[in-house]
């Protein structure tokens, strides 16, 4: 009996073998990458490593057994990421086509501004300057490889194109391999390869498409999920940097602020947007039905996860770019409020009642950080694993699998756990042999030249009968078949050949095999619904009345009703009719999306009362009626529901009505459902909106019963911001002063007039970059001007806090004898007291001194703090004397102090006293990081000549030595914002997504307690010096010859704890462990490459504060 199984663990995935990499580097050296761990039966063995490939991102086989292998040197080197150019954002949100960022581009990155991008952008050609044309020396690669002896290694490989370094090229991250063709995806462009003269060389680089990727935003959301769809088209991803295409019949598919999936015709005929609303799907699977899924990224925010999501028709998943940059770590840039709709209007979560209707939600919250994705063809591996999905989660070095089962209309998964750990997997695909084939990526985000491909096995099925038989026809194809023999291969085991054959009848353009296997209910289920894919590529005439709608398999059914609307004949409309009360979910949902494309007419009344009993409970049974309604496309019909007794009916029409841009909406502006209301105004004002039906939207503000809703609120005073007459702007006037709304909307109304005329217009719910009418431009300061002594009064100090920001920010004119009042007066709180100093200084006003004086002898720390700064900038020669006076300073203080000082001139003295007392010893620990960085940025050369000296005090052996100043003076108020907010940190979004052992980072509730502030830093600035427990690789021999691996939990107390792979726990005491080893590598960058040196010092002080 094995050590594992009789610690109670269950057979075959909770009896692991740990495999213990042993790689050959390119001088033949011998590497331990660490445990690997894979279920028990299946072997993992070493393919391929550089230098025959380099940071692989996708993989796909040809028929031949030839694996295409696409590589990035331009991730993280050369594709701008937002993050690290902050600034940039509202530019780049501005971007709707791929020559508005190239523009974009050459503007921030000119020759002129070299000095200023050298800090960040290599001359990489050398040219002396550091400018856009720097992007274009870095190429990306197609690579082939191959085992041409089939000893089980990859002894060919070829450079099949390079280059694809266009200063706006993003990732290339997606390859496929079709016919004689191999298509590649490269932002901005969908190429289409071919090696014409059998060289291995790709001769012909085609550019089927251009226009993905309209903004730099983040890097690695990029064009994606090259598969080949059950209906013979093309399918790809991509990620929310949006696109802007044109297609071959001249349509514009124009959708620059999400992410989605798109399909073609392989000759480029027909591209289509097939879904919208999804974030970054790197790759995407079909089922053996034919059911899309993948698992979408999520948005780095705090309290959200990744989605599982399945991919119908015409779907829309409500992620938006502009979503990203809602939240308050991006708020100094967009001047925005602290509104996110996908948070606050819980879009992301897996259905629930009052969700947003035009959305199709998620199936569950699951993974971190997606990446390849892949469903077993049916022959691989073993039969475990059939019908199984396989999803490699990159920052976690683990491939998970699962099911699906039927929920609904839609679906569930069921029996996930971890195929695979131990390996930072970035792609994953599967041979025509059956093995399935990984890329470790061998690194953390950065490219480093590194990667492998692995193969893994079940070796009892290699080379069986029928890995043989699919090998053997995938390489010799079926041309040559005859019918009968196509028609049997349609039920065949492994779908890529029942595709073959599917594809073959097609090109032969002979409807009766089809036909004729479609109705036998004898024939393997799977051969029927093939037959039927086929018979909707070709489209034969007459067929409407043959075709199995009344068929006994549910599945049969709705294969039937989908054919149904592809065939696009009215013929099928009374049978599509009756399937709407099909006892089976999916029949109805495929009954009611065919109505919709054979614009039924008389489907309407039906699809309503089908809205009408579903009650919402079905959110796909919902998008189907809703695009069935869309298809009709009858507004009257759908303005005349609004008397509708169902409020789920109404919502219906709503969405519909929204997918129309139809100004109708406005008649759903007063229903007497909230959540409908919602469903409206969020129609007319989201997305392209409805300008005609704008202004209705904006009058609601007038309207005395209006709900104290933030969703309808917020988008009312939004839509008298967007038209911006004269009667928009006296309504925000008269909301701000009206007592009955909420506190943050009559704010919200009065940060509306201050931002009157800014441009460019950022969309103040969506954070979306909008064209606005033209305007009076000052209106806005006026009419606050004109009520201030209305504003004045009121009695709501957050009110007169905003009002008093608005007058510092846009430089009103007032009267400040009221403001200097409030400087001291100390009930005020403390913010509006601070603001106030802020608006005097900025007026330039006689009370300045006074209020100085005021707020320096203050007892709120924080407006003393504001005093110096104001008094520094205003008044530098009395900054300096008042330091060095005998007043006693809080730490604090002396830190602003000593800040301000260093780009004060006439404070260099007291600078100066600071570094010496350093330099001997006797400064305040405190202190010490703000005054090594107060030399080092000071201009003086006698503090160049004192900061070398700092420099030359740190212990070139200790690597904590440069940081160790960060121990003390942090204040974990700050800390705690930066934690949770902090944009290029994202430090909420790896230690606290989704709890105990689902999240990159440790749980960090407790950790001081744990920890020490020592340990704490050491943890920020060099991460994998020592992992917490839980995110260590361990594996362990035992004594009675057993070989366990997994995570470690706890080494202490004379026993080791392991979470498996199969997410138990397992104890093994000291005694038992013969041999021990550990792969420490962490997934957290340092934080010295992101945050700045007081960052991190508030970010440890944070942290010391998180006790039980």
């Amino acid at each position: 009996m094995s050590f594992a199984y009789r610690h109670g663990m269950a057979p075959f995935l909770r009896h692991l073998i740990v495999v213990l990499l042993v790689l050959l580097s390119a001088d033949g050296m011998a590497q331990t990458t660490g445990p690997v761990v894979v279920p028990k039966d299946l072997e993992l063995s070493l393919w391929a490593r550089e230098p025959m490939l380099k940071n692989p991102v996708a993989l796909s086989f040809d028929n031949n057994e030839r694996l295409y292998v696409v590589e990035t040197a331009r991730r993280s080197t050369v594709d701008i990421d937002i993050r690290s150019h902050r600034p940039w954002l509202i530019d780049d949100l501005s971007n709707q086509s791929i020559d508005d960022l190239r523009r974009f581009f050459r503007s921030k990155m000119a020759p002129e501004k070299s000095a200023e991008n050298a800090r960040w952008l290599t001359d990489r050609n050398g040219d002396g300057s550091h400018d856009w044309r720097d992007l274009m020396e870095v190429r990306e690669r197609v690579h082939w490889l191959e085992d041409s002896t089939g000893d089980g290694k990859a002894d060919r490989a070829q450079m099949f194109a390079e280059g694809f370094n266009e200063e706006i090229n993003g990732v290339m991250a997606g390859v496929l391999p079709w016919e004689d063709q191999v298509w590649v995806t490269v932002y901005p462009d969908l190429w289409r390869l071919q090696d014409r003269d059998g060289d291995g060389i790709a001769e012909v680089q085609e550019s089927v498409f251009r226009g993905f990727g309209v903004h730099a935003s983040f890097d690695g959301h990029d064009l994606h999920g090259l598969t080949i769809g059950p209906d013979g088209k093309l399918y790809f991803s991509i990620g929310d940097n949006g696109f802007s295409v044109v297609t071959r019949e001249g349509r514009r598919l124009h959708h620059p602020n999400t992410g989605g999936v798109l399909r073609m015709n392989t000759d480029g005929t027909q591209l289509e947007v097939f879904a919208l609303g999804l974030r970054n799907v790197q790759e995407i699977a079909f089922d053996e039905y034919g059911n899309l899924f993948s698992v979408d990224n999520d948005g780095d925010l705090a309290d959200e996860r990744e989605r599982f999501v399945y991919i119908v028709e015409g779907s829309d998943s409500g992620w938006r770019t502009n979503w990203q940059f809602r939240d308050r770590g991006w708020s100094k840039v967009t001047e925005q409020p602290d509104y996110n709709p996908w948070i606050a209007e819980r879009m992301w979560i897996p259905h629930w009642d009052g969700q947003p209707a035009y959305i199709t939600p998620p199936l569950s919250n699951y993974s971190v950080g997606p990446s390849g994705f892949k469903y077993n063809p049916g022959t691989s591996i073993n039969g475990a694993y059939k019908r199984h999905f396989f999803l490699a989660q990159f920052p976690v070095n683990k491939i998970t699998a699962f099911q699906v089962q039927p929920k609904g209309a839609s679906f569930e998964m069921t029996g996930e756990h971890v195929f695979l750990s131990g390996m930072m997997a970035s792609a994953l695909n599967f041979s025509p042999s059956g093995a399935m084939f990984i890329a470790d990526w061998d690194g953390m985000w950065s490219p480093n030249e590194k990667g492998a491909i692995y193969k893994l096995d079940d070796p009892r099925e290699t080379g069986s009968p029928i890995r043989r038989e699919v090998r053997r026809l995938l390489k010799d194809g079926v041309k040559s078949r005859p019918l009968p023999e196509l028609r049997e291969l349609l039920g065949h085991e492994d779908m890529r050949i029942r595709q073959l054959a599917q594809f073959e009848i097609v090109r032969r353009a002979d409807a009766t095999p089809l036909l004729a296997t479609a109705i036998d209910t004898a024939a393997p289920q799977l051969a029927r619904v093939h037959a039927l894919w086929g018979l909707a590529q070709l489209k034969p005439k007459g067929s409407v009345s043959k075709i199995p709608f009344r068929d006994p398999d549910a599945e049969i059914r709705a294969q039937t009703a989908r054919l149904a609307g592809e065939l696009g004949d009215t013929a099928a409309t009374t049978a599509l009719l009756t399937l709407l009360s099909d006892p089976s979910p999916r029949v109805q949902f495929h009954a009611a999306m065919s109505l919709g494309k054979l614009h039924a007419r008389t489907a309407f009344d039906p699809i309503v009362r089908m809205l009408d009993a579903n009650r919402n409970q079905d959110a796909f049974i919902r998008h189907a009626t809703v695009m069935a309604l869309v298809g009709i496309g009858d507004v009257e019909a759908l303005s005349g529901l609004t008397s509708h007794p169902s409020n789920h009916v109404r919502a219906g029409a709503v969405v519909a009505l929204r997918r129309l841009q139809s100004p109708a909406l406005t008649r759903y502006l007063h229903d007497p459902n909230l959540w409908v209301r919602r469903e409206a105004v969020r129609a007319i004002h989201d997305d392209f909106s409805v300008p005609e039906a704008l202004p209705e939207l904006a009058a609601l503000l007038d309207e005395p019963d209006l709900p104290d809703d933030e969703v309808i609120v917020r988008r009312a005073i939004s839509a008298n911001l967007r038209l911006g007459t004269e009667q928009n702007a006296l309504r925000l006037v008269r909301f701000s002063l009206d007592p009955s709304p909420s506190e943050p909307m009559r704010i919200e109304a009065l940060e509306s007039l201050g931002a009157w005329n800014r441009t460019p217009y950022v969309d103040r719910v969506e954070g979306r970059i909008r064209t606005v009418p033209m305007r009076h431009p000052t209106l806005g300061d006026e009419l606050i001007q004109k009520n201030l002594g209305n504003l004045l009064q009121t009695p709501i100090p957050s009110l007169t806090e905003a009002l008093t920001r608005i007058l510092t920010r846009n430089g009103v004119e007032t009267d400040p004898s009221v403001f200097a009042d409030w400087v001291a007066a100390p009930l005020q709180p403390v913010s509006l007291r601070i603001q106030s100093l802020r608006l005097l200084a900025k007026l330039k006003a006689d009370q300045l001194d006074g209020a100085v004086q005021s707020a320096l002898t203050a007892e709120p720390v924080a407006l003393r703090q504001a005093g110096l700064e104001v008094m520094a900038d205003s008044q530098p020669e009395s900054f300096a004397r008042y330091i060095q006076s005998p007043t006693p300073f809080s730490i604090p203080e002396l830190q602003t102090a000593v800040r301000l000082a260093a780009r004060t001139r006439q404070a260099e003295p007291f600078l100066l006293l600071n570094v010496n007392s350093l330099l001997n010893g006797s400064l305040p620990k405190e202190l010490e990081l703000d005054v090594t960085e107060a030399a080092r940025v000071n201009p003086s050369q006698t503090m160049a000549a004192r900061s070398k000296l700092l420099q030359a005090r740190i212990d070139p052996n200790d690597p904590l030595a440069p940081f160790r100043s960060a121990l003390h003076g942090g204040d974990p108020i700050r800390g705690l914002e930066i934690f949770k907010t902090h944009a290029a940190g994202q430090c909420v979004r790896c230690h606290e997504a989704g709890g105990e052992g689902r999240q990159v980072g440790p749980v960090l509730t407790g950790i001081a307690d744990r920890a020490t502030p020592e340990y704490l830093l050491e943890s920020v600035v060099t991460p994998s010096a020592r992992l917490a427990p839980g995110f260590e690789s361990v594996s362990l021999s035992t004594t009675d010859g057993e070989t366990v691996d997994g995570i470690l939990v706890k080494d202490s107390g004379g026993s080791v704890t392991l979470r498996l792979a199969s997410g138990e726990l397992l104890t093994v005491t000291h005694q038992q462990i013969e041999e021990r080893s550990t792969s420490k590598v962490s997934a957290m960058p340092a934080m010295t490459d992101v945050l700045t040196p007081f960052e991190i010092r508030d970010v440890v002080a944070y942290l010391t504060t998180l006790k039980k």
